[in-house]
């Protein structure tokens, strides 16, 4: 299978054992890694059992993630997988909704609250909270263009 890596350790896939794929951020299986190589900006990974390019093909909307045991601690940062479900609250205590994805993006990642996007940065996320499972939000204003 060829794999775009979205991490910023892509290297740890090559030494991993087993992954796990996921398909609508459900856990669909954990699989054993046969091998694992880079190829450009890719990943190629031969699971078990996938050994043609039809059953390769069938995984195609799956993501391939490391297990819980092989996840490095982040000192500045967080997943998105620790982020997504979180409740968001303006600085007044509005309740803006649950943080349903987080999308990457070159300049800076956002934010899908519901039906607002917000900027991942500093000026309109004020406070993440991993053990309340809580953000705290600035909504962004936009001048008018007239």
């Amino acid at each position: 299978m060829r794999c775009r890596p979205e991490t910023d350790f892509p290297e740890r896939f090559l030494d991993t054992r087993e992954v796990e794929l996921f398909q609508n951020k459900e856990p669909a299986r954990r699989v054993r890694v046969e091998s694992a190589r880079f190829h450009g900006a890719y990943i190629l990974i031969k699971l078990e059992g996938v050994n043609t390019p039809e059953e390769a093909a069938r995984l195609s909307n799956f993501m391939v993630a490391v297990g819980p045991d092989e996840v490095i601690d982040l000192e500045d940062g967080y997943y998105h997988y620790e982020l997504e479900g979180l409740e968001v609250f303006e600085p007044d205590g509005t309740r803006l909704g649950l943080l349903q994805e987080v999308i990457s993006n070159p300049a800076h990642e956002i934010y899908r609250i519901d039906d607002l996007l917000i900027p991942a940065v500093d000026e309109y996320i004020l406070e993440i909270d991993l053990e309340k499972g809580r953000m705290i939000a600035r909504r962004p204003v936009y001048d008018d263009e007239d």
